[in-house]
Order: structure tokens, then sequence, then C-alpha cells
């Protein structure tokens, strides 16, 4: 299931403009802070909710018992449960992906009731950056042949960044596991086991349930992407198809069973955009 940068829906709430898509049981938002800042807009607000986030353009700072300073390019994990708010002095632009724990009514109606605008007529959002660099002692890294996969945990789940050589790709067998992304470079092919096959460009998001069918990644040339797995999934034993596809996203080796460091706190990686 893939949803294109224009096929977004958009709203207006708190002050911010807000696209999102619905994918599976989880939903893509990129949220956009107006030109004077955060002051009066939602982010503001003191809130307990987990975060998984990047910071595609400006700066954002988490204002928690350790303030962080998140600049453009970022990927960031919030715990839940830890009182925060985030705040940005001029314009930033966050993407981020989160479970649903509850079906979503995002009918129009249903929005206009909670004081939300929907919005019909709103510019494409700005395509993310091209290249991902994870920092940091809880990360693990992989190399697969033509593919180079670095990842953190964050939380529940496991944050990858992929970077696909000329015709490379997770091609070997079948993946079963559940997977939320964003494509940031190039294109690639994403086949289901059932003979389907879905064509995804730079700023795809997209969302792979879990098998079976199962799915497998096919890349003509150099691509890019991130993705969230949840590490429940990787657990388990009926969802251990395409170990070469295993070893690459977890840092794992091929055949074996190894669990993931321990959960941190709030995590912090570098997304750097390649040159233009």
């Amino acid at each position: 299931m893939r949803v294109s940068p224009r096929d977004l829906k958009a709203v207006r709430a708190g002050g911010l403009v807000t696209r999102y898509a619905v994918l599976g049981d989880g939903v893509f938002v990129i949220a956009d802070v107006p030109h004077g800042g955060s002051a009066g807009t939602a982010i503001e607000e003191p809130c307990r909710q987990e975060h998984w986030g990047l910071v595609l353009q400006g700066d954002l700072r988490l204002e928690a018992r350790k303030a962080r300073n998140f600049g453009p390019g970022t990927a960031f994990y919030v715990p839940p449960d830890r009182l925060h708010h985030f705040r940005a002095d001029s314009r930033a632009v966050v993407a981020g992906f989160a479970p649903m724990t509850s079906p979503l009514d995002d009918s129009p109606e249903a929005l206009r009731r909670q004081g939300i605008e929907v919005l019909r007529h709103v510019s494409v959002p700005d395509l993310p950056p091209t290249s991902i660099r994870v920092e940091g002692s809880r990360t693990r890294i992989a190399e697969t042949g033509r593919i180079h996969t670095v990842s953190a945990v964050m939380g529940s789940w496991l944050f990858t960044r992929s970077v696909f050589g000329a015709l490379s790709g997770f091609g070997e067998g079948w993946c079963d596991l559940p997977h939320w992304g964003l494509v940031l470079e190039g294109d690639l092919v994403l086949h289901w086991e059932n003979g389907e096959i879905e064509l995804l460009g730079r700023g795809d998001a997209f969302h792979c349930p879990a098998g079976p069918p199962g799915h497998r990644i096919e890349v003509a040339d150099v691509a890019a992407i991130v993705d969230y797995t949840p590490i429940a999934a990787i657990d388990e034993p009926d969802r251990r198809r395409a170990p070469r596809a295993l070893a690459a996203r977890s840092g794992r080796s091929p055949g074996r069973h190894a669990h993931p460091p321990e959960a941190p706190g709030e995590t912090q990686a570098t997304i750097r955009a390649g040159a233009s």
C-alpha cells in the first residue's frame, strides 16, 4: 500500500496545517509549523504521547526534563509518559509515523465536529531529504550485498535506513514482516507474493502488512528508504521468512536469533540531504 505526496489528505487544527494518510493500522503525518513559529500552536501544549518523527525542514526543540534540539534532517523518538512539548522559532516541517490503537473516523463530518478544518486545496509537501545517517551507540549496521542498512531501536519499533545500489533489493524469498516507510530517493518496485506490483518513488509513504502474502523490494538504480518495523513481529517465529532481508533490517546474522538492544530513551538520528 502506497500513497504519494499529492494524495495526502490535509486539515488545519491547532494552528498547524497537517497532511496525513491512514496506512493499515498506522498513520503517516506531515505537519507544517507557520513561518512565525510554534507560539499558540498545538505542538506547544503539554504532552505525554509517544512520538516517532522526522524533521524535514527547520529546527525543532524538545522541551522536557532533558531538552534536545532537532535540526533539519533529524529522526527522533520520544518515549511515552514523559511530560514534554515542542517549540520552533520559525517555519518547520515535521513528518512522522504512529500506530493506531483504535479505528480513526476521518470523515469530513467527524473532523468538523472536532473543530478540525478540512482543506481541499493545499500545495504538495516538500520532498524528504535524499539520504540519512543514523548515529549513536544504540545502532546496528549490516552490509548485505549491495544494500547498506543502519538500524536503531525506537521504543517498540525498529527504525531502519536502507540504501540500495543498482540492481539490488530484498529479493531473495519473501518477507512477512510489517513495515511503515518513506522513500527518500530513487524508485523501487514492491513485489507481492500474490503477483501484485507497486511502483514507489521519492516522497511516497508505504505500508507492508504482515504476511502472508509476503513482499520483496527490487531496485534498478540507487534508492534509499527509511522504515519502521514492530520489534514484536521480528521475534515471531512465523514471521522469519527471507533471512537475508531480516538480517539487513535488524543487523542480525541470517539464521541466528538475537534480541535487539534494550530500548533507549529519547533517540536521535541525523538525516543528511544529498548533493543537489
